[in-house]
């Protein structure tokens, strides 16, 4: 679908002299997009279109309104304020023709960090990009709610959740006319509470069969916390921390204490099982004789053994640390990347 979309606007950006049509797809390729993504903005391509065809804009309408939708999410940090500033940017910078043309999505994509449209076109796209607040059905709309979780899933839960019902409250203000199926969301939001798996360990350093551990979590859990515990008997190397790229969408945090005393920071309106990664039988029976400690300390926790990929069966942090000290990078091809 993709590599077909770029190519079939191949002339849209042919018209704005963008050359960097595969800087563009890996922008709305990237992997920490749930909402805001090809599937988003194939939507409002083809809603741009059936305008077109009905006549309500004109060709040229259409190109800024097209070329506005390629450019309006391209930037997208979940955290960040400054995303459709970012965006305008990049659609400046690429474009070398139709300046006119291009200052009017850039004005559009503009808007859209209010949503208080300035001229017509930028009303029919804030329209269009916020149809599915505008005109959803409930069940839509649990759609959407999964995907926004899903990007700002590297937030602590109990302030996504403030943070979200207020501007679902806001949306309610904004949008009357799908008031009752907004206020449904709001029910919903209120009362869930989502599958949360807390994978813990040192991570000292976070390598590949950890990763490949979180992958198998993440396909079970509706969120996944990466916790890393400061084991007094481990050295912590701050050269090869947890801070891995790879992991900067993700909910990474520290603790130290008790695992069962973090579990129960993390129970508020949210269902949370403990995950414990495993390479091999030596492994299942250290985690078996902790978990008996652990059940001791808290009756009611819920925990689960995930096994690595075979491939990954011989690395661990502590190897990683030796093939470091041996020579400074030796360890580097065991690191997710």
């Amino acid at each position: 679908m993709a590599e077909n979309l770029y190519q079939k606007y191949a002339s849209l950006f042919e018209f704005f002299g963008i050359t960097q049509v595969d800087e563009i797809a890996q922008y709305w390729q990237a992997p920490h997009r749930f909402y805001h993504n090809e599937e988003h903005l194939e939507f409002l391509i083809q809603e741009i279109e059936k305008l077109h065809a009905m006549e309500i804009v004109n060709e040229i309408a259409r190109n800024v309104l097209l070329i506005a939708a390629f450019f309006h999410d391209i930037v997208y940090e979940p955290l960040a304020n400054d995303n459709e500033e970012k965006s305008a940017e990049l659609l400046v910078k690429m474009v070398t023709a139709r300046y006119q043309e291009a200052k009017l999505a850039e004005e559009i994509i503009l808007d859209t960090k209010t949503h208080e449209p300035q001229s017509q076109l930028s009303t029919l796209f804030c329209s269009l990009d916020m149809y599915i607040v505008e005109h959803s059905n409930f069940h839509e709309l649990l759609g959407w709610e999964h995907k926004i979780f899903k990007e700002f899933q590297m937030i602590d839960y109990q302030f996504y959740k403030q943070g979200r019902l207020k501007l679902l409250k806001d949306f309610v203000r904004k949008y009357p006319k799908n008031a009752h199926n907004l206020e449904n969301l709001i029910t919903y939001v209120d009362q869930r509470k989502p599958r949360i798996g807390i994978y813990a360990g040192s991570f000292n350093p976070f390598h590949n069969g950890h990763l490949n551990i979180l992958h198998k979590a993440e396909r079970i859990f509706e969120k996944v916390i990466i916790a890393q515990g400061i084991n007094p008997e481990k050295v912590q190397d701050d050269k090869m921390s947890v801070n891995n790229p790879v992991l900067k969408y993700r909910q990474v945090e520290t603790f130290s204490g008790l695992l069962t005393d973090y579990v129960n920071s993390k129970e508020t309106g949210a269902d949370v099982t403990v995950i414990r990664g495993l390479r091999n039988g030596d492994d299942l029976d250290y985690e078996v004789n902790q978990l008996r400690f652990m059940e001791e300390m808290k009756p009611d926790l819920k925990l689960i053994f995930i096994n690595c990929d075979k491939q990954f069966e011989h690395i661990s942090s502590s190897s990683i640390r030796n093939l470091e000290r041996i020579k400074e990078g030796l360890g580097q091809k065991y690191l997710p990347s």
